[in-house]
């Protein structure tokens, strides 16, 4: 027989969601009205990156947290909030040239398909103001007249004078909300990034609280004031005995039983590295000291009057002494250490408080949400803390996480604000910045963080890009400037490389620019000086670049030989254009200018440097100076240098060129060359006006000390990256790059070609940068794997040949 009672069971016993959601109404900007009179605002902080901090750096952080929290006093509750949820989806453009878009969209997919391990982590704050709330019924009007003396008869009578008193309160409530809201905000500021949020993006946070499913939160705005917690939820839930279900989510609730014994600041940092998606909610309230202090005097008087038992007092004489009777120990040491709370008090200025924490841990799959579980007692074991898995409580604790819901919070402890301050997640994992701000583009690329952060990456600090790349030999030096300049490219800009080995060969025709092999024998370039236009710059490089010449050979010419020198340089503009070259100069010249020149002109054995007809020496947008060999020839490599650094340097000034990016690879090699050491050291100081970027990759700091140019980089490169050197010397680079001992650490366990230490203004952060098969065949850079790359993209064309190499069938 159907029972149809039975059938309508569950519809009987099933209710709105939104019914057991505090916040109803929001009656300000940013400011929200609970059910139980309370006024809700939320902020929203981010901390510094724990990660390369020293402990003595955390411990300021949070002990100027500790003293920014006596502005709330015992009227105010304070919510902490760490989300952590899974990457659906990377943001990411797409662009024209099919090399970059394979390059990106290869990158995001690649990171996409570990989604289970990227996520994104966002820390909020809400203050709940529970000073003021509404009167209710006759005994309650009563009371507030009272309180209001004369002024409040009126409200005992009529419905517009309750009304108009309770909009008086509530503006004078909000009032002090707002005040004491935005003096804590300015003290937080001192040491996180803090914003106070209007009303959509408060209702966003909310969402997210009430609605696990990314779909359900993004995009959804608050379309009127009121109906808050309607508008809020848009999940369904469900209570089972093991677990709470929200739509397809299951949902644990784990609260904290038992606080560790001893707090240090930023105790709980496991925590936010569980590989799991989680809400971690503490909750605090202040308690008056008059209420704590009557607390302690009961719990002493108790203790102390249990520590000998009353058959001591029965089974003795008046001649017993102390001495002979048995004694509780542990009731003597609970009393002292009462005791010592009262002293916190008294002597220390301190205070206790309510405290309480919630991690909520959800995902798609129940056995995921359980082995969640135990890494979450796992991680806080290893810190000497208790967490318990609610069952029969669990809705309740779930709720309590909500703001304005603190009544159904049944898992509060007494803590002093100074451990509260340890136990609070005052840091997070920086992810870098989607766009941009200087160039308005999207990040440069996307490389993984710890914990599974996604972390976007810009070389630019405002408006400066220079970055200087610190490793040793093996590290991935060559590897990791592959993958920046192939990700650079999305931004089209002009590209100069210079290099010693051979290391961008492959990317330099694979984006069909031009290589050239400066230092091979048979350059497939000619070069002629005065094929240049005679402007005015033109000609004083000219003049600069023959003088370079001339004392090559040891010869300093005088005032008058100079004066003549620029004056035969003009005239030398008034001839044929097929006769204007370095021999034609060097006839028209006097006898002491001359012959210093003779090795460089015809007949002599550097003639083919520069004494040619014509000059086949072009740049293009992606360009690459090969200077393998020519450290060996001093001689010739400082005119080379000079004449190439002038032919980029007017590229470089180019307004209509947009962003450049220059390139020195092997850079301690190049420093021992004055023309060009002083030419980098102008343009760190000067190419931020002309947007562009200089890049410098040497193998140790020990390279800029000894060229006398480590003041010029660190100050002028706010970006820098550092690669493995187990071998480096600790106290040089902390002394010459500002390192604290943790960074320095850090650099001496990177693994090579997988991880970097990223140190910026504010910002130090060790990266992994790991490639799927495609990637690595675009920015490899060995003799076997060049070969196997060059042969596929010939005989296959890019896009086959990549999928060839990536397969392993190349």
């Amino acid at each position: 027989m159907i029972n149809l009672g039975r059938i309508f069971k569950d519809y009987r016993e099933s209710g709105a969601l939104h019914a057991l959601v505090g916040i109803q109404t929001a009656i300000d900007d940013g400011i929200f009205l609970s059910k139980s009179g309370d006024l809700v605002m939320w902020l929203a902080i981010r901390g510094a990156d724990y990660e390369c901090l020293d402990p003595d750096e955390t411990d300021q952080a949070a002990r100027r947290f500790e003293a920014s929290l006596r502005l709330l006093d015992e009227r105010f509750r304070l919510y902490q909030y760490v989300i952590k949820q899974e990457v659906a989806e990377l943001p990411g453009e797409h662009y024209g040239d099919p090399i970059v878009e394979e390059a990106s969209v290869n990158r995001r997919r690649y990171l996409a398909a570990r989604s289970e391990k990227l996520c994104r982590i966002d820390q909020y704050l809400a203050v709940v103001y529970e000073g003021w709330r509404p009167a209710h019924g006759r005994r309650g009007r009563w009371l507030r007249s009272v309180a209001h003396g004369n002024d409040g008869v009126g409200e005992l009578f009529t419905e517009d004078a309750y009304g108009d008193r309770l909009r008086r309160d509530l503006d004078v409530a909000k009032d002090l909300l707002i005040n004491k809201v935005s003096g804590f905000a300015a003290q937080l500021r001192d040491f996180l990034q803090v914003e106070v949020l209007d009303t959509q993006s408060a209702f966003a946070v909310l969402r997210r609280l009430l609605n696990y499913a990314p779909y359900k939160v993004d995009g959804v705005r608050l379309k009127y004031n009121s109906f808050v917690d309607f508008q809020a939820c848009d999940s369904a839930l469900e209570c089972h005995r093991d677990f709470l279900r929200l739509d397809d989510h299951y949902v644990a609730v784990l609260t904290l039983k038992e606080p560790p014994a001893r707090t240090s600041s930023h105790l709980l940092r496991g925590a936010t590295e569980l590989p799991a998606n989680y809400i971690i909610c503490i909750e605090w309230r202040r308690e008056s000291a008059q209420k704590v202090r009557r607390a302690i005097q009961a719990k002493r008087r108790h203790f102390f009057n249990s520590k000998a038992s009353l058959m001591n007092y029965v089974n003795t004489g008046a001649q017993t002494a102390p001495r002979d009777m048995l004694i509780d120990d542990g009731a003597v040491a609970v009393v002292a250490n009462l005791g010592a709370s009262l002293e916190e008090i008294e002597l220390e200025g301190r205070y206790f408080g309510e405290f309480s924490l919630t991690l909520i841990l959800y995902h798609q799959n129940e056995s995921a949400v359980r082995r969640s579980v135990a890494q979450a007692f796992k991680a806080f074991a290893a810190y000497d803390a208790q967490l318990t898995e609610e069952r029969y409580n669990r809705l309740n604790a779930w709720l309590a996480a909500l703001p304005g819901n603190a009544v159904y919070n049944l898992r509060r402890l007494w803590l002093l604000n100074t451990n509260y301050a340890d136990l609070s997640f005052l840091f997070t994992l920086n992810t870098g910045q989607l766009r941009n701000e200087h160039l308005d583009k999207e990040y440069l690329a996307i490389l993984e963080g710890t914990a599974g952060t996604p972390f976007f990456l810009n070389l630019h600090c405002k408006d400066v890009g220079h970055t200087v790349v610190l490793g040793a030999t093996g590290s991935g030096k060559s590897f990791l400037l592959n993958f920046l300049l192939t990700h650079v490219q999305k931004y089209e800009p002009a590209t100069y490389i210079f290099d010693l080995g051979g290391s961008y060969e492959n990317l330099t025709r694979l984006f069909n620019g031009t290589y050239v092999p400066i230092g091979r024998q048979g350059r497939p370039f000619s070069i002629n000086p005065f094929s240049l236009a005679p402007t005015k710059e033109n000609l004083l490089f000219l003049f600069a670049f023959v003088k370079v010449l001339i004392e090559a050979g040891g010869y300093r010419p005088n005032a008058e030989e100079e004066r003549d020198l620029y004056e035969q340089i003009e005239n030398l503009y008034a001839v044929a254009a097929d006769q204007r070259r370095l021999f034609t100069l060097s006839n028209i010249l006097g006898r002491n200018l001359r012959a210093p020149l003779q090795k460089w002109v015809e007949g002599g054995p550097y003639a083919f440097l520069f004494d040619n007809v014509e000059d086949h020496l072009t740049f293009a947008r992606f360009q690459t100076f090969d200077f393998e060999g020519m450290d060996k020839l001093a001689d010739q490599l400082e005119p080379l240098l000079f004449y190439v650094l002038h032919r980029a340097n007017a590229a470089i000034y180019d307004e209509a060129q947009g962003l450049k990016v220059f390139v020195i690879d092997e850079a301690w090699r190049f420093f021992r060359n004055p023309v060009i050491k002083n030419y980098i050291m102008e343009a760190l100081k000067t190419w931020r006006k002309k947007n562009a970027i200089m890049i410098l990759a040497t193998q140790s700091g020990n390279d800029l000390v000894n060229s006398e140019m480590l003041p010029v980089v660190v100050e002028s490169c706010p970006t820098k990256f550092f690669l493995a050197n187990p071998g480096l010397d600790r106290e040089a680079y902390q002394r010459a790059f500002h390192l604290n001992d943790t960074e320095t650490e850090l650099i001496t366990r990177l693994i090579p070609k997988q991880q970097i230490l990223l140190k910026q203004p504010g910002l130090s952060k060790r990266l992994d940068l790991n490639v799927d098969q495609k990637e690595y065949w675009i920015y490899t850079n060995n003799p076997s794997d060049n070969a196997k790359r060059r042969a596929a993209f010939e005989r296959c064309g890019f896009s086959e040949g990549l999928e060839a190499l990536a397969r392993g069938n190349a």
